[in-house]
Parts: C-alpha cells; structure tokens; sequence
C-alpha cells in the first residue's frame, strides 16, 4: 500500500454492502414497446383486460350447437375480425376460422379435415376430445399480473403488455457508464505496437460485458500514467459525459506508476475500501465520487471480467432495481483442484466452464485458454468434490 493511503480492507460482500448503501435507484421514464426490450420494469404492471379478450375458435373448422348431435344443417359462416353477433340453434352448424368470435350457442368447433360437408349439412365425429375453443380469459385474466417492477423485459412481456392496449411502458432509465484504461504502454487495436507496449483489450471487454447487462458505456479512454492529466480526463468526462458509474483499469498495485488511487483523490473522492480480501483482485478499489460509483479494477483482463461480475454487477442491479438472483449454486467439481491462501478469509475467484451432466446435475471445471467462461467459481482453502459456483448464463 502506498503512503499516504490508509489501508481499507474489506471481503467481497462487505464491499458489496458498503457500495450499496450509497446507491439509488435511477429515475424512471417511459418508452414504446419497440425499445423496451431488456430495460427494467419500474411499476408493477396489471391487465386492465382479458386475453383473449372474447372467446374464440382456435382452429379452422365448423362451430356446432351441441355434443349428442353427429350432422348439422349448414347456416353460415364467421371469419376472424367479424363484429357482428352470430348464434347457432340446435342442429345447426356455421364455418368459423381460427380467432372468429364463438357463435351464441356453440358447444365445440371441429376440424374441417375431420368433417364431412354435403349438401348443406355437415357430419362430424361424437368423440372428439378437444372442443377448439379459447374461451375469454384463458390465458390471462382482467387484474393479473403482466410484469412486476423490477423484471427485466423480455420478448414475451412486451407481447402480454402489447395484447394489454399498451403502447409504452415505465422502465429504469439505463445506467450510463465510463471506462477509463489506464496505463502508459497501452496503444488501440491497430495501432503500430512497439517493444514494450500492450494492445489495450480491456475497454473492448467492458463495453461488451456492459452491453450484455443492457448499460450504455458513454465513453471508453485509454489514459496513460500520469495523475493530473488523467484527473483532468475525468472531471472533463464527469462534466459532458454524466456518467452514472465509472470503471478504471490498471494502477492499482504499489508499483511507483500505479496511480489510481492518486487521481481518485484528487478528484475528492471517498474511499470505500482499497483492498479486498480475495484473488485475483486484491488490490481493487471501491469508492464514490460525489453520488456516482466508482471502481478501480486491476489491469489483468481475467481480473477485470470476474470482478466485473462480483462487484460492478450488484453495484448496476443497485441502481436499475432489477430483481435478480444472485445466489450462488452448488456445483459438482469435474476434476481435483487445489487452491493456496495466504488468509483463510481470503476468497479465490476463477472463471470456469459448467453444465448439466446426463443426470442433470450441475458440474464444473476451470476454463481452459481461449474458452469462454460461463462461471465463476467461488474457491476456499479447502475444495472438497463440490464448489460454489455463479452462473453467468442460463442452460
């Protein structure tokens, strides 16, 4: 630790808890259903009708006015989109197309492949075990709820809310983030890379990682080593930007070019912790600038996913109010795996690969290089046949 800077240890989940109790909820605003996919509900949404809104033919076929009956008289026929009201007596029948209004009257629908149409009358089978009807309110009923606040909004809620009469719907404004990559050797993909320096790959990595969790990153730097000139960066993207929450990458070790904790500090910020108590990322720095976030992650790539995932993820779930479980799962370790620890409170995060064996339980092991990491695993001291694990996508 650099003089100057006391020591601010904390685990991962008092990190977490810490960071939280600074945080609140984004403003709402309203968006039409065409944007509203992936955005986060703010009120609880009810139907104000039912669905389907009257009852209906679900098939192509002959709407018939009971069920002892095996041929009916022919006396019409209603096509979806028909206002107008139509009955059926007994002995009658009428050709109806899939989504007609129900004829008053009508006991079942059949099938036009399994009737037999003759001379203005038509023979239908008694034994039929489907009536072919969607009845008003099956699948939804006047009052239920479409979407709790808090649910992030997927395709099916967006039909469900559009068969509702809605056209916009009140979702958490989208969080806004920055990320500033700090380090003197990092040069831009493309650019001429001479002895020495590194292609910066971590503003790629976050924008995506960002993306998937429906952020919009307003703007990604490379900074080189330097504290007033990266001070100045900042205040100046703070003050166009407004960024809700800020990532750095890079200067958190107690190298003499480390300099993060520098910038933060003269930019007024308050330091929430400047270590944690796991690997890798024990030189990571949690804190608040004015009302905004702010992480100062370590340089190595596998370092910054992970711990985007344990720290910033909650830190966004904080200010988007997405209800979403964080629990950690169980896992099955698919081969021995030894882990070192100078502390026993000290946590070990590895990425990992998981999946459902053929009994459909969950295994894992680490992710081999240049494999995509689907997990987290959660090590300790001692790792038995089991780990706890963090999903990072669904099966």
């Amino acid at each position: 630790m650099k003089s100057g800077f006391p020591l601010l240890e904390l685990s991962l989940t008092e990190a977490c808890e810490a960071l939280a109790a600074h945080l609140s909820p984004l403003p709402s605003e309203r968006v039409s259903l065409t944007k509203a996919l992936g955005r986060v509900s703010a009120a609880t949404v009810s139907a104000n009708r039912p669905s389907p809104t009257f009852t209906q033919a679900s098939r192509d076929g002959f709407a018939v006015a009971d069920h002892a009956l095996a041929v009916f008289q022919v006396i019409g026929e209603t096509a979806a989109g028909c206002g107008e009201e139509k009955s059926l007596a007994t002995g009658q029948a009428m050709r109806i197309m899939t989504g007609a209004p129900l004829p008053a009257g009508a006991a079942r629908v059949l099938p036009f492949e399994v009737c037999q149409e003759k001379d203005g009358t038509v023979q239908v089978p008694l034994n039929s075990k489907q009536d072919y009807i969607r009845h008003q309110g099956q699948d939804i009923q006047t009052g239920q709820i479409l979407a709790v606040a808090g649910t992030r909004l997927q395709p099916d809620h967006l039909l469900w809310l559009a068969e509702n009469g809605s056209q916009e719907v009140a979702v958490r404004r989208q969080p806004r983030i920055a990320v500033i990559c700090t380090g003197s050797e990092l040069v831009s993909a493309g650019e001429e890379l001479l002895h020495g320096q590194k292609i910066s790959s971590n503003g790629v990595l976050l924008v995506a990682l960002l993306h998937e969790q429906h952020c919009l990153c307003v703007r990604t730097v490379t900074a080189a080593d330097k504290v007033e000139p990266t001070a100045a960066l900042l205040r100046k993207i703070l003050a166009h930007d407004q960024p809700d929450l800020l990532i750095s990458t890079g200067g958190m070790g107690p190298g003499k070019f480390d300099l993060t904790e520098q910038v933060f500090s003269s930019l007024g910020g308050k330091v929430l912790c400047n270590r944690l108590r796991l690997r890798p990322g024990k030189a990571t720095l949690v804190g608040m600038l004015g009302n905004r976030p702010f992480f100062g992650l370590p340089g190595p790539p596998p370092a910054v996913r992970l711990l985007f995932h344990e720290l910033v993820v909650p830190a966004l779930r904080k200010l988007d109010t997405e209800i979403a479980s964080n629990d950690l799962l169980e896992a099955i370790l698919d081969q021995p795996l030894a882990v070192h620890q100078k502390d026993k409170a000290e946590l070990v995060l590895k990425g990992g690969r998981a999946w459902l064996d053929n009994e459909g339980r969950l295994r894992v092991r680490p992710a081999e290089t240049l494999e995509p990491v689907n997990a987290i695993m959660h090590l300790s001291t001692t790792v038995a046949k089991t780990v706890k694990v963090r999903l990072l996508k669904s099966f």
